[in-house]
C-alpha cells in the first residue's frame, strides 16, 4: 500500500522544509513510539526517561487518554496537529479552540473504524470541560516527557534540514525528493511512500511542506483531511555520533569548541543552528563565529533577521583537507 503524491510544476517551486521540529507532529509520534512493542534503541534513554516519570508521578491517566485519541496504528485527529505550528502554548491553544464542527469530522474520520468511548463523543459535541481535560494532559505529556528531550530532538532535525539543503543546491527539489530514502521513491511527477493504506493527494499547486521528525519511524504522515495545507512528515535520519568531529590537529590549533564550530559549517547555517550542531550557547556561538570571521576562515552575511555563516575556502581545506 502506498500514498502517491502527486506534484505539478507550481507545486514544486512551493516545496519547503521546515525550519524546526514540530512540537505537535513530534508529540503525536512519540505517542506512537510509546506504545511500540519494539521501538528503535534510538529512543532508549527517552522511553527510560517516560518510565522514570511516570512511576515517580500519577500521569497514566494522562496517557491513557492521549493514546486513546493517537493509537498504535492507524489515523488520529487532524485537530492535534494544527496547520499552522509556532511554539507549543501557540499551538496548544489552537487545539483547544478547534471549532466543534471541525472536532466533530476529525473524530468522526480518526474512529472510523474503532468504536469511540463516551469521552471522545462528548470531545465531538464540543464539550468544554473535555477540551479543557484534553489541554491539561497534552501540557501535562509535553512538560514531563517531551520538553527534557527536546534539545535532541531540536539538534536531530536541525542536522536533517542542514543535509535537504545541500540536496536542493546540489540538484534542485528533484534531488531533495529523490533523497528521502526513508520515506519513498521519487518519480517525477509523483512522490510514492509506503503507507497503511492505499491514497492519492493531489497538491493542486498549493506546493508542500515536508517536515523531518524525530519521533516519526517507518511511515510517512500526513493530514486525513485533503483540503488541509499538504504537509508530508517523515523520519529525520538519527545519528550515534556528532556528524562534524574536528581533527585532534585542529582541535590542538583553534581549540576543541572553535575547532567544532568551524566545522559544523559544512553547510550554511544561522547563528542559532551553528549553536544547536556545535552544542554551545547563542552568545558563545556567535563570539566564536567572529573570531573565525576575524581570521578569514567564515563570512557571514544577513539573511532577513538571522546572520547566516559560510564557510571561506580556507576555512574549508582547514575543516576538510584541501580540495582537488
Amino acid at each position: 500500500m502506498a500514498l502517491r503524491i502527486h506534484f505539478t510544476a507550481d507545486d514544486l517551486a512551493r516545496t519547503v522544509v521546515s525550519a524546526s521540529p514540530d512540537v505537535m507532529w513530534e508529540l503525536v509520534n512519540s505517542l506512537h513510539i510509546l506504545q511500540s512493542r519494539r521501538p528503535a534503541a534510538v529512543y532508549g534513554p527517552w522511553l527510560r526517561h517516560v518510565r522514570a516519570r511516570l512511576t515517580a508521578s500519577d500521569h497514566r491517566r494522562v496517557v491513557r487518554l492521549l493514546t486513546t485519541l493517537v493509537p498504535p496504528r492507524g489515523g488520529f485527529p487532524d485537530f492535534l496537529t494544527p496547520a499552522n505550528p509556532g511554539r507549543f502554548d501557540a499551538s496548544l491553544d489552537l487545539v483547544r479552540s478547534t471549532p466543534a464542527g471541525r472536532l466533530r469530522q476529525d473524530l468522526a474520520q480518526a474512529f472510523d473504524h474503532r468504536a469511540a468511548p463516551m469521552w471522545v463523543r462528548r470531545l465531538a459535541d464540543g464539550d468544554q470541560p473535555v477540551q479543557q481535560e484534553l489541554g491539561h494532559a497534552l501540557a501535562v505529556y509535553h512538560d514531563e516527557f517531551l520538553a527534557p528531550h527536546w534539545p535532541r530532538v531540536d539538534q536531530c532535525v536541525h542536522g536533517e534540514r542542514a543535509r535537504r539543503s545541500r540536496d536542493v543546491l546540489d540538484g534542485g527539489v528533484g534531488q531533495l525528493l529523490q533523497s528521502l530514502e526513508l520515506c519513498g521513491r521519487w518519480t517525477a511527477p509523483t512522490l510514492t511512500c509506503s503507507y497503511p493504506r492505499d491514497r492519492d493527494l493531489h497538491l493542486k499547486g498549493r506546493g508542500i511542506t515536508l517536515i523531518p521528525s524525530y519521533f516519526c519511524t517507518r511511515f510517512p504522515v500526513t493530514f486525513i483531511d485533503p483540503e488541509l495545507p499538504p504537509i508530508l512528515v517523515y523520519p529525520a535520519t538519527h545519528q550515534s555520533r556528532p556528524a562534524n568531529t574536528p581533527r585532534a590537529a585542529l582541535s590542538a590549533l583553534l581549540g576543541r569548541t572553535r575547532a567544532t564550530v568551524l566545522c559544523s559549517l559544512d553547510t550554511p547555517c544561522s547563528t542559532s543552528e551553528l549553536a544547536l550542531r556545535s552544542g554551545v550557547s547563542i552568545p558563545s556561538a556567535s563570539q566564536h563565529a567572529s573570531t573565525l570571521r576575524n581570521a578569514g576562515l567564515i563570512s557571514s552575511s544577513r539573511q532577513r533577521s538571522a546572520m547566516l555563516h559560510t564557510l571561506t575556502r580556507l576555512g574549508r581545506e582547514l575543516a576538510h583537507g584541501p580540495t582537488p
